[in-house]
């Protein structure tokens, strides 16, 4: 039996999600909500759905420019606009940020549904995901990227969070190599525009600071002015 769809929806309209969210339950669809751009950017540091549905008017950005976010950071899931805004100017504006349809609200759930299904279907046969490895060793440190966790042979355990975990992974999975802020906002399935923000600074920051400690002292993530950042170490994959 096929997984059940897996959508998501970025909504500030909790009982329009709750409606939407029944009806996906009589077709076996799961749909999970959020309700901020930035809930939804934090889920998609661990997953990506099989489709989303976005609505425009959100709080502190539009539906456009979130959606514009996630098409420049290569997220390719299919979206489908949910908006009151259905004059033609706006739905123009909704498949040039993106979008692969627009629906105008309201709307029968039957045509929601009918438009899913199509989206679906235009989608290529999925690979199956890359399964994120048990451990990692770099240097004398173990990185237990599922667990977020890291610590040296002979040393104390320290947690990470989500952000600085994704981050070191992206790193491992790369090693050696140069890798920009724009590039690593990419790996990291992250909105925030790294040019803007000091997310990635901070977090890269923690994670030289951890690295040193638990190394005694080797720099082991090494920033190039202008460029980016390397990781200075072999990577292997280790058993449990």
């Amino acid at each position: 039996m096929a997984d059940p769809l897996d959508l998501w929806i970025l909504e500030d309209d909790v009982a329009l999600c709750r409606l939407i969210a029944e009806q996906c339950e009589q077709q076996s669809w799961h749909l999970q909500a959020f309700h901020h751009p930035r809930s939804l950017e934090t889920a998609l540091m661990e997953r990506s759905p099989d489709l989303l549905l976005l609505d425009q008017m959100l709080p502190e950005k539009c539906g456009t420019d979130v959606l514009a976010s996630l098409r420049s950071r290569n997220h390719q899931f299919p979206v489908l606009m949910i908006s009151a805004m259905g004059a033609p100017s706006d739905r123009v504006l909704g498949l040039e940020s993106g979008a692969d349809d627009y629906i105008g609200k309201p709307f029968l759930f039957r045509e929601l549904q009918l438009r899913i299904q199509k989206l679906i279907a235009k989608q290529p046969q999925a690979k199956p995901p890359t399964a994120i490895p048990t451990s990692l060793r770099l240097a004398n440190v173990r990185f237990e990227p599922g667990l977020q966790r890291i610590h040296a042979d002979q040393g104390d355990e320290i947690r990470l969070s989500r952000g600085e975990s994704a981050l070191l992974l992206a790193f491992c999975q790369q090693p050696e190599v140069v890798l920009s802020r724009q590039a690593l906002a990419q790996l990291t399935g992250s909105l925030v525009d790294p040019e803007r923000s000091r997310t990635f600074d901070v977090r890269i920051s923690r994670l030289r600071r951890i690295l040193r400690e638990l190394t005694g002292g080797a720099d082991l993530i090494r920033p190039l002015r202008g460029e980016g950042y390397r990781l200075e170490s072999p990577v292997v994959e280790e058993g449990p």
